[in-house]
């Protein structure tokens, strides 16, 4: 697990994120937002996922898929970090792209050197001494998850699955990223939103989903 690799591609996507609307969603996609798949997205990749975008702008977008947990324990993938010997977190699959590179999202009180801030006080970073320190906080609110791999897509390409109606944007939350079991975000979200893209776009629920 080649973790500081991902710092590379983190730091091309969100150096030149800025934000431009896209599609005819309600909620434009940008950092710090989800992605949620329709029930017509059939790419066994991206099927009933929910990706929260890292950075979108002119030349593109990145996300993680936050829903995929493994069944590989992160002491198993990243064995050079002692404080994880005695931990039981698993990884996630973060997306079909780079999947030997880690992605964290770490919410902290105070950003951690290496790391970006995505929304609220939720940051991305590539960087094992990011994770050692996400590892020694007993906070409340500190929370942490890894994953494998990301999502991206090039100029137009985002833009033009959502015109399609491959997904529906929404603001991200802390507690759909962090406390819901992975295997609920997709459904619950779903049926959170459903109702209000059918009232923003007026279509029915049968033919948005």
């Amino acid at each position: 697990m080649r973790a500081p690799l991902v710092s590379l591609f983190l730091g091309v996507w969100l150096a030149a994120a800025t934000a431009t609307g896209a599609g005819p969603s309600a909620t434009p996609p940008a950092k710090g937002r989800f992605l949620i798949a329709s029930h017509s997205l059939g790419d066994p990749h991206f099927a009933e996922t929910v990706i929260l975008l890292l950075a979108y702008g002119p030349g593109g977008a990145m996300g993680v898929i936050i829903n995929r947990p493994t069944d590989v324990r992160l002491a198993t993938a990243l064995p050079k970090v002692d404080e994880l010997h005695e931990r039981t977190e698993h990884l996630f699959a973060g997306g079909p792209v780079s999947r030997y590179a880690m992605v964290l999202l770490v919410r902290t009180g105070k950003r951690p050197k290496s790391a970006e801030a995505i929304f609220g006080d939720v940051y991305a970073s590539g960087s094992l001494t990011v994770l050692r320190r996400a590892l020694g906080r007993t906070g409340k609110t500190d929370r942490w998850r890894a994953y494998a791999g990301y999502a991206g897509w090039g100029t137009g390409q985002l833009e033009q699955e959502i015109g399609r109606g491959d997904w529906h944007v929404a603001d991200a939350d802390v507690t759909t990223l962090f406390d819901t079991e992975p295997d609920q975000i997709w459904s619950k979200l779903i049926e959170r939103f459903s109702g209000e893209w059918t009232r923003d776009t007026g279509a029915s629920k049968v033919a948005l989903d």
